[in-house]
């Protein structure tokens, strides 16, 4: 038996789930909205210790401790060159998966992973973040997305498709700082407001909090999920024209960054600048910022 190194075959895809916590039979698997880089599953047991009494005539008092497994946890997250804006709909559980606009409606899915020649599935997942980032002109997009599961089955050399399909891997080319256009500070190119913007990184966070059910069969007990808020930060970096947006840093005033990206014009609006940011005036530097929104004012608008 070899090594699981870089010659062993990896791949993570997904399904969605009609019913939380179940995988439909023989799916059609759909692959995640990119060139895939990284697949961490962080699967553990929960335990309890504590220290007990012995007994009478126990030689050994002082090694008194105890540990019992109370449950698991289990998370995936998944990072890829990001090429589709798919993942969006899950991020803002909007209505439907191929609806935009913010919601309430969350949807589960199962993650299937292949290693070599070995298989699991991780059920009842959920989208709690989502980040997405074009660092700078040489950079390509990459996207993180981490779900939270309810169970995860053993490692099997059976093949959870059955008589399904798996996803073909994306061949769409990353996006790259080229492919954003259109983009308007304060519904303006930003030069009007003296700032050239270098670079754009934004966050989904929906705070969600497991909820135990003790009928519940998986050994996380969780039979369903609190969701409690949302969070969305917006990180632009710029280079300064005047000092003038320095002073802006001070002011109440919303901010709106808008662009569009593969046919989809994303709007942030109600931006409140939240960072007090470092403005370096060296001799041979430009003078610039990095700015980071006010995650909990922030909103989103997808068209």
């Amino acid at each position: 038996m070899a090594v699981i190194d870089g010659r062993t075959v990896k791949w993570a895809e997904f399904v969605d789930e009609s019913v939380m916590g179940t995988t439909p039979t023989n799916p059609t698997m759909n692959a995640f909205p990119g060139e895939l880089i990284d697949v961490d599953i962080q699967s553990g047991a929960e335990f309890d210790s504590y220290k007990i009494l012995k007994g009478a005539t126990d030689s050994d008092p002082l090694s008194c401790g105890k540990t019992v497994k109370t449950g698991e946890t289990h998370q995936v997250t998944i990072t890829a060159k990001v090429s589709a804006l798919t993942w969006l709909p899950y991020a803002l559980l909007a209505a439907t998966t191929s609806t935009y606009a913010p919601g309430v409606v969350p949807h589960y899915i199962s993650i299937g992973i292949k290693s070599g020649d070995d298989y699991c599935v991780l059920k009842g997942s959920i989208l709690k973040s989502a980040v997405f980032e074009i660092p700078d002109m040489k950079t390509s997009g990459t996207l993180t997305l981490t779900y939270i599961c309810q169970d995860r089955s053993d490692w099997s050399s059976t093949d959870y498709i059955g008589t399904g399909s798996h996803a073909t891997a994306p061949s769409a080319t990353a996006y790259t700082m080229s492919d954003l256009s259109s983009v308007l500070y304060d519904g303006s190119a930003p030069s009007v407001s003296d700032i050239l913007i270098e670079s754009v990184k934004f966050s989904i966070e929906n705070d969600i909090e497991p909820v135990t059910d003790l009928s519940e069969t998986a050994p996380s007990k969780i039979g369903d999920y609190a969701f409690l808020s949302r969070s969305i930060q917006l990180d632009i970096s710029m280079t300064m024209m005047a000092m003038g947006a320095h002073d802006d840093l001070l002011s109440s005033s919303d901010h709106t960054l808008a662009f569009t990206l593969d046919s989809k014009t994303l709007t942030f609006s109600a931006i409140k600048w939240a960072n007090a940011p470092s403005v370096k005036a060296g001799p041979a530097a430009k003078v610039g910022m990095s700015l980071t929104s006010d995650g909990e004012a922030t909103r989103l608008a997808i068209a």
